[in-house]
């Protein structure tokens, strides 16, 4: 399959990977955006955030017809193999086609979401498309928080049907998609010198995952794991003193891995049999969804012998510990209509030690703004009775199903009238911007679309070049019906 430069959605994805566009560093292809529409003489808008609308007005008979948003990111996700020389701030990617898939050597391929800007540019370029009035919006640092679309202001637009170019399906069109409410939690810790041998225990081994699209597979998640452990060791009548508890994952997903740090007077004898009790049982409960969890406790060395640790207080770490053992974690409830999907859940994601205090990042997703209330409280109320103190609130939201959607309705028989099978309506945990849109306009009618792109936030990312061709004329064609 050749990557034919002479198509113009090919030709601009090929001129956007020129340029470095990770999240965060998005102003030089934003400001090319800009260029790319002074010189065609479409009016447009640049905000302070980099996020870039063109408006294309419609075409000789479309003029009454409802206008519409189409809408992707240009941020792109920035990871490489570990033997990769690859800049990201400043190199651009090396294309090269295997088979039918397109892929960036040794880096990711940024198809998410960049295949939705080619498609944008593509679309108002072409002066043979009709169409409606066209608001073409390129949003900034998807991939951390959905931070550009969070930032849109009501004023740019006037349509309210909406197509989001971050479907990654060709075949579907998403309906229902979560919202997610991010807390900081912080607990402060007081340290003093504290007797006994410190001791490093570790977990690793996990799967970890986003919270999206892993949760709902039962996964373990580190820092509960090491609560765990912790409030066994309490149960069996162990006295300690935390310095330290971290666990980690990229985007606050769930962790693979953590360790936690504290001081005891107690033998290692009876810490290792109660660790013992707990390795069993999670490796019991975990056979089939994280087999390789694995405990890990060792002596934690200081410069001299003599050197004093500096703990919190038994309480605190106590205190510490009820937290993370009881702060709720996975799924809440199903929907039995959607093959089990999730309709709520929680994450305890990240977890720092700094001098005075240990901070959390906890998260709850759902469509439903009252199940994220609910979780968000349900973490108030424990962080009162352990003082802790929720310090930080970030929210971005879903949309739920709509039954009543003419936008859905056109893209139905258009689909139909194309590929000759119906169109999937597909429900997922994950979120993404259409959420935005929603929350600025509740009548907003919203579809999805795209090529298929895979193993995408991977170096082994690819776009699917016959979809990319299929999906460009799909695209137009509903449009065009529009």
């Amino acid at each position: 399959m050749e990557f034919d430069l002479k198509k113009p959605h090919c030709y601009y994805f090929n001129e956007i990977c020129k340029i470095p566009h990770g999240s965060g560093n998005e102003k030089a292809l934003s400001d090319w955006i800009v260029a790319f529409a002074k010189e065609r003489g479409l009016s447009f808008l640049q905000d302070e955030m980099w996020n870039v609308v063109i408006y294309k007005q419609a075409t000789p008979g479309y003029e009454t017809h409802p206008g519409v948003i189409i809408q992707a990111h240009m941020d792109m996700v920035c990871e490489k193999t570990p033997e990769s020389g690859h800049h990201f701030e400043t190199d651009p990617l090396d294309l090269y086609v295997d088979g039918t898939h397109l892929r960036a050597r040794g880096t990711t391929l940024g198809g998410d979401d960049c295949m939705g800007v080619a498609y944008m540019l593509d679309i108002l370029s072409d002066e043979t498309l009709e169409h409606p009035y066209l608001e073409c919006c390129f949003t900034v640092q998807e991939e951390t928080g959905l931070f550009g679309a969070r930032a849109l202001k009501p004023a740019y637009f006037k349509a309210r049907r909406l197509i989001n170019l971050d479907g990654a399906g060709e075949y579907r069109t998403y309906t229902t998609l979560a919202g997610s409410r991010n807390l900081t939690i912080e607990k402060k810790i007081t340290r003093s010198s504290a007797p006994g041998a410190a001791w490093r225990l570790r977990v690793e081994g996990l799967l970890g995952g986003r919270t999206g699209d892993d949760i709902s597979k039962e996964r373990a998640n580190a820092g509960k794991l090491l609560a765990r452990a912790l409030y066994a060791f309490h149960v069996d009548g162990i006295a300690f003193r935390l310095v330290s508890l971290t666990s980690s994952n990229k985007k606050s997903g769930i962790p693979p891995e953590g360790e936690a740090v504290f001081v005891t007077e107690e033998t290692a004898e009876r810490l290792k049999e109660a660790l013992d009790a707990v390795r069993a049982a999670v490796a019991d409960e975990y056979e089939f969804s994280d087999a390789g969890i694995r405990f890990e406790l060792e002596p934690y060395g200081v410069p001299t012998e003599r050197q004093a640790v500096y703990a919190a207080s038994a309480e605190e770490s106590l205190e510490l510990t009820e937290l993370l053992y009881l702060l709720p974690y996975g799924v809440f409830g199903r929907f039995l209509q959607l093959e089990g999907l999730p309709y709520a859940s929680a994450n305890l994601g990240r977890i720092e030690t700094t001098d005075d205090a240990v901070v959390i990042r906890y998260a709850a997703r759902s469509p439903f703004e009252s199940c994220m209330k609910e979780a968000e409280q349900t973490a108030g109320l424990l962080c009162e009775r352990l003082n802790a103190e929720i310090v930080g609130k970030d929210d971005y939201y879903g949309y739920r199903y709509r039954a009543d959607s003419p936008l859905r309705d056109t893209m139905e028989r258009v689909f139909l009238e194309q590929y000759g099978r119906p169109l999937a309506h597909v429900a997922a945990h994950g979120g993404n911007e259409c959420g935005a849109f929603a929350h600025m306009f509740p009548d907003m009618d919203i579809v999805t679309s795209g090529a298929i792109y895979a193993k995408h936030h991977t170096p082994e990312e690819y776009l699917d070049l016959e979809s990319f061709d299929r999906s460009i004329r799909f695209l137009k064609t509903f449009l065009a019906a529009l």
